[in-house]
């Protein structure tokens, strides 16, 4: 789903960009903070570290790599914190910082990495914590330890839980925007998607990419003579016997009334005419049962080929449409391609 990682990209881009601020500002802060305190190991490394975050913000927005670039803001960001918390300038409120680490990785890392960083550096804060504000009561020291501890690991489930219910949120809206209520099938917006994804794929390796344009033969007369609920069943019959003849990697999709499309990544305009005239013959064959009767369909479809009838979806969509058209005038339940319209390819170049 290249739309929906998109989209998580563009939120962790923006989670990132508002902590970059954050430590540029908290960066220069502390760092004056430090130097009244004659602390200059952790001033100057505030200070080093608020101008990379500086440089960072000059980037974000035109960075390709943005795993490379959060690694590049996390790990110092982290081992900072965990200087500080060592430092014996520092106060016991540096530990506050540790409890961000959860939230941070999540945001930032997904459910995975964000799970391995919390554990790893919230260990480590806890343990560099312990060596340093340690008594000598042990009780009291256990104390401590577990209280920070499970205040860290209850962090650390809230943020888990957070970030796993936005991602199948997202997940689930995206599903629902790309996907056609009634036939289940995907829509045009899903179609535009995959579409740059083959299209890409054929550029790169100069395989064949088909597209077929299918529209269901007197559907208006389904409609008029059984009305709109017979008119539904029509659609979802039609979508589901279609959708059996057809591969894995082949593209289903209703544009919308009774007007389909298949795309055909790594079929030839020749190969695509077979598989669209076995839909045809597949429909035909079995018809959708009204009360008891048999209501026969029918489609016409029109075939389209990358490379000679267009690079884009808009010129695959119009070629395939026209040719669809042209077997409806043709007396309809029919294949209409290039060849059989007696079309030239155009001349390359």
């Amino acid at each position: 789903m290249p739309g929906y990682f998109a989209k998580n990209e563009q939120h962790r881009r923006l989670v990132l960009k508002a902590l970059l601020w954050i430590t540029l500002s908290g960066g220069l802060f502390f760092s004056v903070v430090n130097l009244l305190h004659d602390n200059w190991l952790l001033a100057a490394l505030e200070i080093a570290y608020a101008a990379v975050s500086l440089y960072l913000l000059t980037i974000i927005e035109r960075t390709r790599d943005l795993q490379l670039l959060t690694a590049v803001y996390l790990l110092p960001f982290f081992s900072i914190m965990m200087v500080a918390l060592g430092q014996t300038h520092t106060t016991f409120a540096v530990f506050a910082w540790i409890q961000s680490i959860p939230i941070i990785c999540y945001m930032l890392l997904g459910l995975r990495l964000g799970m391995y960083g919390s554990i790893l550096f919230v260990g480590i804060g806890l343990f560099v914590f312990s060596r340093r504000f340690s008594s000598e009561s042990l009780l009291q020291n256990v104390e401590i330890i577990a209280n920070l501890g499970l205040a860290s690991l209850a962090v650390m489930i809230f943020a888990h839980i957070y970030e796993r219910s936005r991602i199948l949120n997202e997940r689930r809206l995206t599903e629902q925007a790309t996907t056609d209520a009634l036939t289940g099938l995907p829509n045009r917006l899903k179609l535009t998607e995959v579409f740059e994804r083959e299209r890409a794929h054929a550029l790169r390796s100069g395989t064949p990419l088909a597209l077929v344009f299918l529209d269901i033969d007197h559907f208006k007369q389904i409609n008029d003579r059984f009305g709109h609920e017979v008119g539904d069943r029509a659609l979802t019959h039609f979508a589901t016997v279609l959708a059996q003849r057809l591969r894995f990697n082949d593209l289903f999709c209703r544009l919308g009334g009774e007007e389909f499309a298949v795309l055909l990544p790594g079929s030839t305009a020749g190969q695509a005419r077979d598989i669209a005239d076995s839909l045809r013959a597949r429909l035909a064959a079995e018809p959708l049962r009204v009360d008891g009767d048999a209501l026969s369909m029918t489609l016409s479809a029109g075939v389209s080929s990358f490379r000679v009838d267009g690079q884009s979806l808009d010129e695959l969509m119009l070629a395939a449409d026209r040719r669809t058209y042209a077997a409806k005038r043709a007396g309809r339940n029919r294949v209409i391609s290039r060849e059989d319209l007696g079309e030239t390819s155009p001349a390359p170049g």
